[in-house]
């Protein structure tokens, strides 16, 4: 399943962009016609952090969540270098642990009563682990991955 065939609802992005993709942010910029994208959620960092925040649209918001890429884009710096972007750093992260028991018995509730629609994007036999696996980590699967028995 690519990324842009998903159907996801109105609460989410209309589009997904694999940023492991070469040309991703090219893409980007053509395909919101120069403008680029008003939100960007950067939980990547390093080299790709700071291409996505390139292609944030003027007046946009870049929130900073994250480094999976190896260090957290570096909010500081991504205001100065793009002044018309809100840059808002890792420490809105901050005191999320005291907030984390009421935020998790609140979406547990919501949950029982059967509110809340997680995205599947694949399920498999768990003889399949592996390929499941995989495709993960090829990003080829936007949601969850559901092992079955």
């Amino acid at each position: 399943m690519s990324a842009s065939s998903h159907s996801y609802g109105s609460w989410a992005p209309r589009r997904p962009w694999i940023y492991s993709a070469p040309g991703w942010t090219e893409r980007v910029r053509e395909v919101t016609g120069g403008a680029g994208p008003d939100v960007v959620f950067d939980g990547v960092g390093g080299e790709t952090g700071r291409a996505a925040l390139g292609v944030v649209a003027h007046g946009g918001r870049f929130s900073v969540h994250g480094a999976a890429g190896g260090a957290a884009t570096d909010a500081q710096a991504a205001r100065a270098v793009r002044p018309g972007v809100t840059v808002i750093g890792l420490d809105q992260l901050y005191g999320f642990a005291a907030a984390a028991p009421a935020w998790i018995a609140r979406i547990l509730r919501r949950a029982a009563a059967g509110e809340l629609t997680p995205v599947i994007g694949q399920t498999m036999p768990l003889e399949r682990a592996a390929e499941a696996h995989a495709a993960m980590e090829a990003r080829e699967v936007i949601g969850k991955t559901l092992l079955v028995t």
